[in-house]
């Protein structure tokens, strides 16, 4: 079980997915971490004009070393996109999972990540010689195609070494540097989730929030549904 208290500079972010995923997380009190190679979008960690072959070879090294010791837990700084429900709650039957993360958790602390219409640019001088430097390691890890933007994404890196591993799946445990505090059911999540999700929260992480989500009447987001106020 978790502790309850929040981190006085924590910053709230959210992570969607399946009903049976997240009730597996909070029973659990763990969150998946995201390989580099697991990612959705392929040009991860690949964001980089490199017409030059010992430039490709740079970044595909470069690329493949942060997959093998580093994961990704991956959060969106709000859950009120449709279009977030749509592809990562189970076209809106899952869940949404609200934390108060600490700003200093992982290996760089929260990440927001950037969105760019172009790849990259590295520079070219005389002292060039096909490595990317330091600085444009740091961009790659936290810079995606501008059609990703409806994310919102912030990211935490992590050890994988430190993580709990199942097989060949990785896990980051709860905790008060990433301490659960809002659960939010889908429009579509059945109703009759609902009650047994609230006694397991308030078993597990107590004084998290769980309420269940409505489409807007007004604009295009998900919205909290006043039916089912918020409740431990």
């Amino acid at each position: 079980m978790t502790g309850t208290a929040s981190t006085p500079t924590a910053i709230r972010a959210y992570h969607l997915m399946s009903a049976e995923h997240a009730i597996s997380s909070i029973s659990l009190q763990r969150i998946k971490v995201t390989r580099v190679s697991e990612a959705n979008d392929p040009f991860e960690l690949l964001a980089l004009n490199c017409m030059r072959r010992d430039l490709r070879r740079s970044l595909s090294g470069f690329r493949t070393a942060q997959a093998d010791r580093m994961g990704m837990l991956c959060f969106s700084d709000e859950w009120k996109s449709p279009v977030l429900w749509s592809h990562y709650a189970d076209g809106h039957k899952g869940i949404c999972l609200g934390f108060d993360i600490d700003p200093t958790l992982g290996l760089r602390g929260v990440q927001q990540v950037r969105y760019e219409d172009k790849k990259l640019q590295a520079l070219e001088d005389s002292q060039y010689a096909g490595e990317i430097p330091e600085d444009l390691q740091e961009l790659l890890l936290v810079t995606k195609f501008r059609h990703w933007q409806y994310e919102q994404e912030l990211r935490v890196f992590v050890n994988l070494s430190k993580m709990q591993k199942e097989t060949s799946l990785h896990f980051h445990p709860f905790s008060d540097a990433l301490c659960l505090r809002e659960v939010v059911l889908g429009h579509l999540c059945p109703n009759s989730l609902l009650r047994p999700i609230r006694q397991l929260v308030r078993a597990m992480s107590p004084g998290a929030l769980v309420s269940k989500a409505r489409l807007g009447f007004k604009h295009f987001e998900v919205k909290t549904d006043a039916r089912y106020p918020a409740a431990e």
